[in-house]
């Protein structure tokens, strides 16, 4: 399997991960989901700051402009999904997820002036109603709030994606470099977490208690250092669109290891509905017709960038 579709794959899997286990922490615990994900981003970091070590010390990722950008978007991001987690399974918050791929299409459209084109037309069009009878089929309290949160999170995430293809630290193949460049990413985030956290909080907030610190940084390690890692390795292997496409397969992981957690009783009840799964596979099918038209579209050479 060539070097870009197993690191996107193990991208896409350690999201889902990362995902399911923070829903099963977040409502079987009622963690703060702000202090959840920032000890988890600091944690996280750490780790992948520690392992570039031995490429030697550098500080050039924290003096760049972009890299505070990407932490920006990241935290805004970061914020939205935990919070989207609380409201509906991972399969569904997938599913509102793939709002990415349109969006990052018309920011390429906006950027370079290359339009969708022929059946690509329909693809997004697929992946657009699979959204809309998904968000038509949620309880009504929560509906509105599911599709702002997410909404906002596709323009954050098309963000992060664009910026991390062309970021200087990303374009490197060395290992040490792009741990280096995560981890700093990872940190930033985390600093603009606890910004935000002390404007709402002050110094009020109360002592950290043990399970919420154990918890987030056993995911962080575990879990967010290498969905960090492998993501942007991913986006510099096959491109920001080739990426966006393959988050396609996030709720179908998410769906499987969420299912998986319910039949081993860490989540009491699950939101899974046939309904929603033939959704996802329309999703799915929307986000193949994008892809083909776009490799039919473009040479050889560059087939690994779609």
């Amino acid at each position: 399997m060539p070097k870009a579709y197993s690191v996107t794959v193990g991208a896409m899997f350690c999201w889902a991960l990362l995902s399911v286990a923070s829903r099963i922490l977040l409502l079987t615990y009622e963690f703060d989901p702000w202090m959840f994900s920032f000890i988890q981003l600091c944690a996280g970091g750490v780790t992948l700051l520690l392992l570039s070590a031995k490429s030697g010390l550098d500080a050039r990722s924290f003096l760049r402009p972009v890299t505070w950008l990407l932490g920006a978007f990241r935290v805004v991001s970061a914020a939205l999904y935990t919070t989207t987690l609380s409201l509906i399974s991972v399969l569904e918050a997938g599913i509102l997820g793939t709002l990415n791929l349109p969006v990052i299409v018309v920011a390429v459209w906006l950027l370079s002036r290359k339009r969708p084109r022929g059946v690509e037309w329909l693809g997004h069009l697929l992946i657009l109603g699979a959204i809309a009878f998904l968000v038509r089929g949620l309880e009504a309290e929560i509906r509105f709030q599911a599709a702002w949160l997410m909404g906002l999170n596709a323009l954050c995430l098309a963000a992060i994606t664009l910026l991390s293809e062309r970021h200087p630290d990303n374009i490197s193949d060395d290992a040490g470099a792009r741990a280096r460049f995560a981890g700093t990413v990872l940190l930033i985030t985390a600093a603009f977490f606890l910004v935000i956290r002390f404007a709402q909080n002050g110094l009020t907030g109360g002592p950290i208690e043990l399970p919420l610190l154990i918890s987030g940084i056993t995911v962080g390690i575990l879990l967010r250092a290498p969905a960090m890692f492998l993501a942007f390795w991913s986006i510099r292997l096959a491109g920001a669109m080739g990426y966006t496409a393959a988050v396609t397969l996030l709720p179908i992981f998410g769906m499987a290891i969420e299912q998986a957690a319910v039949g081993l009783g860490l989540l009491d009840e699950t939101r899974f509905r046939m309904e929603t799964l033939g959704l996802a596979l329309v999703m799915i099918s929307g986000t193949l017709l994008v892809v083909l038209s776009r490799r039919k579209s473009k040479p050889l050479g560059d087939i690994e960038k779609v």
